[in-house]
């Protein structure tokens, strides 16, 4: 599927149902770009309670979403980048 057909999609989601993308999507960026990422690591409460109160604020005010554009995408690649690099020098 491309971007484009994603986003179309995306675009038709109910409210509850983009709710629950927008959730999963900040769960998976967070830990993607986390240096200490582990796949099989569960949330805590508190992490949980955040990733609820971001998306109810998010979807009540959408101004407060970031947008997901080539920029976006370039600096999320350098952030794993540098904490790569930060891991393997060891600070």
């Amino acid at each position: 599927m491309s971007v484009e057909q994603l986003e179309e999609q995306i675009q038709k989601l109910p409210r509850e149902e983009l709710a629950q993308l927008v959730g999963w999507l900040d769960l998976f960026l967070g830990r993607a770009s986390a240096a200490d990422y582990r796949p099989e690591a569960e949330l805590d409460q508190d992490e949980i309670a955040e990733l609820l109160w971001r998306r109810d604020a998010v979807l009540a005010d959408s101004s407060l979403a970031q947008p997901a554009d080539d920029a976006y995408f370039a600096n999320l690649k350098q952030d794993m980048a540098d904490a790569r690099s930060r891991k393997a020098s060891g600070s």
